[in-house]
């Protein structure tokens, strides 16, 4: 390969990295164009949003249902998994029917934006 082929190659990569990045990061960093969310329903059983929540945050980052964030309020389990279900349904764009469901209804209060 030639030395002009390998830069084509590498801006190519470069361009694909930042435009994928800078969607993926929009999506969870409250910028997303929603239509529809994930949402927890309201008589799943609390250990099972617990376990969820658990769950889901060893994968995204859920700094804003603890004390002192955004999402914080109300501190019920209820609350916080359907912030965590509606990050996960974004990313793996599964909405678990066991303990979510899909509304159309924008759940962000105040600060606590999803």
């Amino acid at each position: 390969m030639n030395k002009i082929n390998v830069v084509s190659l590498f801006l190519i990569c470069c361009l694909f990295c930042v435009v994928y990045g800078s969607e993926t990061s929009s999506k969870l960093n409250g910028r997303k164009q929603a239509t529809d969310w994930c949402i927890s329903r309201p008589n799943a059983p609390q250990d099972k949003l617990q376990a969820f929540i658990e769950y889901g945050c060893g994968i995204v980052d859920c700094s804003v249902i603890q004390p002192g964030g955004p999402c914080f309020d109300p501190n019920t389990v209820v609350s916080h998994a359907s912030y965590v279900l509606d990050l996960i349904y974004y990313i793996q764009d599964s909405c678990d029917p066991a303990l979510g469901m899909i509304t159309t209804v924008d759940p962000s209060y105040g600060d606590c934006k999803y």
